[in-house]
């Protein structure tokens, strides 16, 4: 946080904010959750910003790669819980006609972020605590799965079950499976015990090249 505050002082933007400071330190604290890759902490700090302009926007898109926008619009969009359309509003007006891609995102995407779920279960808690960010984890698809059909479990770089892809996400991905394609992934950050079990652990998946495609 402290690093992007700084940034915008030696870039001379703070004296541009025309509303209470109050609502500059929160966007400062989302960006610098941005940049941890923690897209659902993000999402909940905009939400308590009272004063939404142009200075706001502006300070996002210049700090917030335009593709991790794209990729935390589509986290809400395709939210099976999704109450936070206040902030999706917000970030279409930063994206602009860039996000008219969010809802076909996760269909195109060849890296992004994304959130496990299930933590809360078994002693997946412990196996948390021992992971950092750049470990590999593996995703397994179950198509046994009694309850989805479609389910990808995340199982930790020595066999620990973690959790799985959200279901509407995992939905997605079944359809590219089908097409041949090949996904890897990493931890990209893991949050602390005070977050939502839903929202502490954040994964970076990839397509994989095969045969130079």
């Amino acid at each position: 946080m402290l690093d992007v505050l700084k940034e915008i002082v030696q870039n001379g933007m703070i004296d541009e904010w025309p509303t209470e400071g109050e609502d500059l330190l929160l966007l400062v604290r989302a960006i610098g959750y941005f940049r941890r890759k923690a897209l659902w902490a993000a999402i909940h700090v905009l939400e308590e910003i009272d004063a939404w302009h142009a200075v706001a926007s502006g300070f996002l898109a210049r700090y917030v790669p335009e593709d991790t926008l794209l990729n935390t619009a589509a986290e809400l969009y395709h939210n099976s819980f999704c109450d936070n359309n206040r902030v999706l509003l917000l970030l279409g007006s930063v994206l602009g006609p860039a996000a008219l891609g969010v809802p076909q995102y996760y269909a195109h995407a060849s890296r992004f972020i994304t959130r496990v779920v299930g933590l809360r279960y078994e002693d997946r808690q412990k196996e948390l605590a021992a992971l950092q960010p750049g470990m590999p984890v593996n995703l397994v698809r179950e198509p046994e799965n009694r309850h989805d059909p479609h389910a990808v479990a995340v199982v930790s770089p020595w066999g620990a079950q973690l959790g799985y892809l959200r279901a509407s996400l995992a939905a997605i991905l079944a359809y590219r499976y089908a097409r041949g394609e090949l996904f890897a992934a990493r931890v990209a950050a893991v949050m602390g015990p005070d977050s939502d079990p839903n929202e502490q652990l954040y994964i970076e998946v990839w397509r994989e090249t095969v045969d130079g495609q």
